[in-house]
């Protein structure tokens, strides 16, 4: 995006119209140096300290030198006018304006190879859809566009790589003053900083070493004003258009304004909010659908035949205690029988609300959801690309980290600069990551261990619920235990997550990455896989190693120690409902807490610089100037958006890897997602310093994650619906079981017999009528439990366990071959860079080669071609508005965004 009058918005009304510069409000003047004329670029922040003083004022020397120009901010209305510390007090946070002239931003600007606008685009092809009126009636009636937007919309252009001698080819060269946006000005003095050095070392140069050794506390680049208009007025900055458009409530159901964000950010986070609304747009049809498959379970449940088997009553057969439904013990001694009908209807009722015949064409369904996610994702960020001229942009050499260059003591020559480097030898470089991959194992298991930590507590609560005097307490022990195991599991899932962060990081930084680069994508990987398992350990215990082939079955238990512990099993329904617990609380917990953490650890944060400011007095007056108010605001790391992302990825593997068990998941993420995005818009618009703008291709490693659980989503939803839910059981007894091709009798056929005299010391209950006051162990010979068992010794599985787990097995397949088999065809058919796209780079390829002859021919380096060879391209008609156009690829047409 490059509008010719961006940087008039900090000055100008919403119609761009150029207002007297004599009537300048003191927010835009503090975006100036003293004379009023050159802009603040960046603010340079630094504590005066006398023994760091001469590095940073050698630091500016060398700025100087290439070019920038500076000037002391004011202090206690005091005017320093130098940067040697005199009258400094120690530990005082001072403030260095920087200010970087035309010539010095175009010199810069073709070493870095920033590409510019050269020509309006003129191809003009129509989507599919616009030749349908009604189609184009629809869209504009769309609910969630912005209908009076505070930001200017852009037009699209051709660019081509800046070339100083060529300068008036450029859109927007006559005015000098707005050619460079003020986000690419702040991205070119940071790479002129990022290059210079400030000690005698070769080594001491840059930004981030600087800060690493106190010299700067940081370098950011000025908000263009405060956030709230003067008296209900228009917004007068670009910062007040973002938060009228995007940042406050009120916005939620509206697009985001992404060209906006990408000029005001930069490509880097515009990148990320960009995939955030694609991503949440994309939830509406998965929660409508997730919404009709549970509307459909809700509806059937009353009259569903199992179920009206199961909630039958069950009366004392002529008063002689014998009942037709009389299950085992739970669990040992503090159990009791208890009558199906009593305990498992209202269980069994809720359970069918999830899980029924809808089930198994929802996990199709989102298994198809997240590959075309993906597929679309990846040309809306081809397209991003493009739009943002990012495509294939190449990043400066990336120089060591100072930890780096700080621990490593062995120099090599560096085959890029020819420069002697730090460098660390291959085999010590290996025995580190072999010695961080250990650790990182470890503290996985680890985390296993915490999940058996639960599940021993979930054994002692439930023993705890039992010797209640309450029947109802004792009838709902089981739904009770897990909802508390689930919060428990919660609370130590977000306890652990600080202290793996903590583990994380010292993992890194003893591996030692050369780059920033490397650090953050070894970080990335630690503490994904980290969280990955710490999130879902718990959930996937219960889904799938809870089952009688871990836990054993009645007579034939599992038992542990000394003192014959054993784990609880899944009740007579299985253990869907209870995975399906786990995912509500843990995932719809996790983004409640994730949201309010996001809102009162900023305010926190900035309230307490706020009152360290004061106290140590860094103005005088009653307005705090820009430089000031920016500096109490949070800094951002290099992990401020891993944070964002990490968080939105492990959603969307509760979105895609358990949905079988949750239909209602993307209703959830859908919901937290419209709240976050505002969440996080308000904090970069009033919580956080501006960042400098960073450029960005893609989302980086992140692709690569969602694409690997989108393929492990259809591995673990069909393992949930073959194994964890009753649908391949149901299917068996219709179609190989029944006589009648139904469910009747489905309840008693999923059920084995056990002999009650049979059951050992260790499993008797204490107190056999507990739930069955009239209990007969004469009447009652046999009591029953979930399973395909026979019903004498040893109690082998029957015919039937195999003929279901052959179903199983062969469901496992076919599911997998289908999904597969469709991905496929979706990924061929859908085309990584649309075809219009492809027309569009040829153009400006073509058009900025034959400006790049015209150019040559022009100042004599190339012999002037015949006329029937030569193509004339000029720019047709004055443009003076430097943006881009739509997806429609027409320049007259407004630009859509997302979510």
């Amino acid at each position: 995006m490059y509008p010719a009058d961006s940087e008039a918005h900090l000055l100008t009304n919403t119609q761009g119209d150029m207002s007297d510069e004599k009537t300048k409000t003191p927010a835009a003047e503090d975006l100036m140096f003293e004379d009023g004329v050159r802009r603040i670029d960046i603010i340079f922040a630094y504590e005066a300290n006398a023994e760091l003083d001469p590095q940073r004022q050698k630091y500016l020397d060398n700025l100087k030198v290439l070019g920038l120009e500076f000037e002391q901010a004011k202090m206690h209305g005091k005017d320093y006018g130098s940067f040697e510390g005199q009258e400094q007090k120690e530990n005082e946070t001072h403030f260095i304006k920087v200010h970087a002239p035309f010539d010095l931003l175009c010199d810069t600007a073709e070493d870095m190879k920033i590409k510019m606008p050269v020509k309006e685009n003129d191809i003009n092809i129509p989507a599919w859809y616009e030749n349908y009126s009604v189609i184009n009636t629809i869209k504009n009636l769309d609910p969630f566009i912005i209908r009076e937007p505070k930001t200017v919309d852009e037009k699209l252009f051709f660019v081509a790589t800046f070339d100083k001698d060529r300068l008036k080819e450029f859109v927007g060269h006559e005015n000098q003053d707005t050619f460079f946006s003020p986000a690419e000005r702040s991205r070119i003095v940071y790479f002129l900083m990022e290059k210079t050095k400030f000690g005698d070392q070769d080594l001491d140069v840059g930004i981030l070493k600087m800060q690493h050794e106190g010299i700067i506390t940081d370098v950011y680049p000025l908000h263009d004003g405060p956030t709230k208009e003067i008296d209900g007025s228009e917004p007068t900055n670009d910062r007040q258009r973002l938060q009228e458009d995007w940042a406050r409530p009120g916005r939620i159901f509206k697009y985001q304004p992404v060209p906006a964000i990408k000029e005001y950010f930069g490509e880097k986070i515009a990148l990320y909010f960009s995939w955030l609304g694609f991503y949440t747009a994309f939830l509406i049809p998965a929660a409508i659908v997730g919404v009709i498959c549970f509307i459909y379970g809700v509806g059937t449940a009353v009259n569903y035949t199992p179920i009206k088997e199961l909630c039958a009553e069950d009366t004392n057969n002529n008063g002689t205690g014998a009942y037709k439904f009389v299950m085992c013990p739970l669990c040992d001694k503090l159990c009791s029988y208890y009558l199906l009908s009593k305990e498992g209807c209202l269980y069994s009722k809720v359970t069918h609300f999830f899980d029924n015949e809808a089930t198994l064409f929802f996990a199709i369904f989102m298994s198809l959801w997240a590959t075309i996610f993906l597929e679309f994702w990846k040309r809306k960020q081809v397209s991003l690309a493009y739009e943002w001229h990012t495509m294939d942009f190449e990043e400066d050499e990336e120089r060591p980290r100072p930890e780096y260059l700080a621990a490593v003591t062995r120099l090599k020559e560096n085959p890029v600069t020819g420069k002697m480097e730090p460098y660390m030898p291959l085999g010590q470089k290996c025995k580190r990551l072999t010695g961080a991959f250990g650790i990182v194992i470890f503290f996985v298991v680890l985390v296993l261990a915490a999940v058996v930590s639960v599940v021993i507590f979930r054994a002692a609560f439930y023993a705890f619920l039992l010797k209640s005097d309450n029947a109802m307490i004792r009838q709902r022990a089981k739904l009770v235990v897990s909802g508390v195991a689930a919060c428990v599991n919660l609370i130590a899932i977000n306890l652990l997550k600080f202290i793996y962060q903590r583990i994380a990081v010292m993992i890194t930084n003893w591996e030692n990455p050369r780059t920033r680069t490397d650090y953050e994508d070894s970080f990335t990987v630690k503490m994904f896989w980290f969280q990955f398992a710490n999130t879902y350990a718990s959930i996937f215990y219960v889904a799938f190693f809870k089952s009688e082939f871990f836990t054993g079955s009645v007579g034939r238990y599992k038992r542990f120690t000394a003192s014959n512990f054993r784990f609880d099993g899944c009740s007579v329904q299985g253990c869907f409902m209870e995975l399906t617990l786990q995912l509500i609380i843990i995932m719809v917990g996790q983004q409640i807490i994730g949201n309010i953490m996001e809102i009162v650890i900023p305010f926190l944060k900035t309230k307490y610089r706020d009152y360290k400011g004061k106290k140590q007095h860094l103005y005088e007056s009653s307005e705090e100037p820009r430089w000031v108010t920016d500096y109490e605001g949070e800094m951002q790391t290099k992990f401020s958006l891993f944070w964002q992302y990490l968080e939105i990825v492990l959603q969307y593997g509760f979105v895609t890897m358990f949905v079988a068990a949750f239909p209602l998941a993307p209703l959830f993420a859908l919901i937290n997602n419209m709240v976050e995005i505002r969440l996080d818009a308000s904090n970069f618009i009033h919580n956080f310093r501006r960042p400098v703008a960073e450029r960005a291709e893609d989302i980086g490693a992140w692709y690569s994650i969602l694409a690997t659980l989108t393929t492990f989503s259809t591995i673990v939803n069909g393992f949930v619906l073959a194994f964890t839910s009753e649908l391949i059981p149901k299917l068996v007894y219709r179609y190989y079981a029944s006589t009648t091709g139904s469910l009747e009798g489905f309840t008693e056929w999923s059920l084995s017999k056990f002999p009650i005299a049979e059951i050992g010391a260790n499993g008797r209950p204490d107190n056999p009528q507990l739930n069955i006051p009239d209990f007969n162990a004469t009447a009652n010979k046999y009591c029953l439990y979930p399973g395909y068992h026979e019903s004498k010794a040893p109690y082998k599985r029957d015919l039937d366990y195999w003929v279901i787990t052959s179903a199983r097995l062969a469901f496992i397949l076919a599911f997998q071959a289908l999904v597969i088999t469709i991905t496929w065809v979706i990924g061929y058919l859908v085309p990584d860079v649309p075809k219009t796209l492809e027309l569009r780079i040829k153009r400006e390829n073509f058009i900025a080669a034959e400006m790049e002859k015209n150019h040559k021919e022009r100042t004599g380096k190339r012999k002037p071609r015949p006329d029937d060879d030569r193509n004339d391209v000029t720019l047709s008609g004055e443009i003076t508005n430097r943006g881009h156009a739509d997806s429609s690829l027409s320049p007259d047409h407004t630009h859509t965004t997302y979510i």
